[in-house]
C-alpha cells in the first residue's frame, strides 16, 4: 500500500500565513531534484514517477479532517486552502513534464503517460453540492493548466459524477467498482474510461462470475474505443 502522510493539521493563523513554495528551491524537492541529476547523467533521462496528489487530498493533508467542517463554518478559509495546493500541484507538474516528458505511470497505467492524471481518492467522501462549490472551480483551472488532463478517482464515482462532467478539458476517467457506467457514458460521451474491478471480489469469485461483472461494464460503459478494464494490482 502507499504510504498515507499524517495531516499537519494546521491552524487558521498557519493557514493564512501559508505562500505558494518556490518549488525548484524548496525541500524536499531539492533533494529530489539532486537525485534527478544524478540519474540523468548516468542513465540518460528520468521517468515523472512523482505523484503530485490531488488538490483536495494536499488539502487534507495540511488542514486535517478539520477541513470538512471548515466547509461549513470557514469556506473562505477553504478556498485560500485550495487556491495554494492549485498552484503548488501546478509548480510541482510542470517541472515534472519538463523534466521527464510523463505523468501519468505515478497513477495509473492505463492512461498514456504523458497525460496529467488527477489523483482525486479523497473526492469520494464528499457530496456532488460540496465538490462543486470547493473542489470543481479548482480542478477546471487545473484542468486548463496541465492538458491532456485526466482523473483518477477511488471507489464509486457516483457521488460526483454531475461535477466531474462539467470538467472542459476531461479526456479520461478512471473509476472504482460500483460506478454506474451508463450515468457515466451519458454525461461523459468523450470521455475515455477505466473500469476497476474490486480486486477483492476478483480474489473470491469464480471465473464465470467475473466474466458476468466484464460483460457488464462492456454493456454499460462502451464504445470499445473508449473503454478499458482492469482491477488494482492486475493492471
Amino acid at each position: 500500500a502507499l504510504p498515507w502522510a499524517n495531516p499537519a493539521n494546521l491552524s487558521e493563523k498557519e493557514i493564512e500565513k501559508l505562500t505558494v513554495p518556490d518549488i525548484e528551491n524548496s525541500y524536499p524537492m531539492t533533494e529530489i531534484i539532486r537525485q534527478m541529476d544524478y540519474l540523468e547523467e548516468k542513465y540518460g533521462r528520468v521517468t515523472g514517477n512523482i505523484n503530485t496528489t490531488g488538490i483536495l487530498n494536499l488539502a487534507l493533508k495540511i488542514r486535517g479532517d478539520q477541513l470538512y467542517l471548515d466547509f461549513y463554518e470557514n469556506p473562505q478559509l477553504v478556498h485560500k486552502l485550495m487556491k495554494i495546493c492549485l498552484e503548488s500541484i501546478i509548480r510541482l507538474a510542470t517541472y515534472v513534464r519538463k523534466r521527464t516528458g510523463t505523468l501519468a505511470s505515478s497513477v495509473t497505467p492505463m492512461a498514456p503517460p504523458e497525460m496529467y492524471v488527477l489523483p482525486n481518492c479523497t473526492v469520494a467522501q464528499i457530496s456532488n453540492e460540496a465538490y462543486e462549490r470547493f473542489v470543481l472551480p479548482y480542478e477546471q483551472r487545473l484542468a486548463e493548466a496541465m492538458r491532456p488532463f485526466g482523473i483518477h478517482h477511488c471507489g464509486s464515482v457516483n457521488n460526483v459524477v454531475e461535477g466531474y462532467s462539467k470538467i472542459k478539458n476531461l479526456e479520461f476517467l478512471e473509476v472504482g467498482p460500483n460506478s454506474d457506467l451508463g450515468r457515466v457514458r451519458e454525461l461523459m460521451p468523450d470521455v475515455y474510461i477505466n473500469a476497476r474491478i474490486d480486486p477483492v471480489r476478483l480474489y473470491k469469485c469464480t471465473a464465470e462470475e467475473i466474466a458476468d461483472d466484464v460483460r457488464k461494464i462492456i454493456n454499460t460503459g462502451g464504445p470499445l474505443d473508449k473503454l478499458s478494464i482492469d482491477a488494482v494490482g492486475v493492471d
